[in-house]
């Protein structure tokens, strides 16, 4: 990043909730990092998009995308959400390029009965 700072990320600011439909598995990561200003974006992809090594575990990276002109800094939350389907994950392992990923287990949805 040249020299820009980075959001801050911890695991207990995410979750991965598994959603069955009739027609597929769905899993929603949702979470938010802490950005040292405002401006910020951020978004979950695949990180080795093609390559499944562990069908158990899908992998994601977060990348960041600072403000282009520089900014005050005021820490701000900066949500990241992803819905990927998928039949054989049980857990999400978020990396990042500059300091070590985190694992995330999956949640069961439980349906809603009307």
């Amino acid at each position: 990043m040249n020299g820009q700072l980075h959001c801050d990320f911890a695991v207990a600011d995410f979750d991965a909730t598994v959603v069955e439909t009739c027609d597929a598995r769905l899993i929603r990561v949702t979470g938010h990092g802490l950005a040292p200003s405002t401006g910020w974006q951020l978004e979950l992809v695949a990180a080795n998009p093609g390559v499944v090594p562990h069908p158990e575990s899908l992998w994601l990276e977060i990348r960041e995308t600072p403000p282009a002109e520089p900014r005050p800094r005021v820490l701000s939350e900066v949500p990241v959400e992803a819905i990927i389907e998928d039949s054989h994950a049980r857990e999400i392992i978020v990396r990042f390029r500059w300091r070590e990923g985190f694992r995330l287990p999956l949640r069961e949805r439980v349906p809603s009965f009307r």
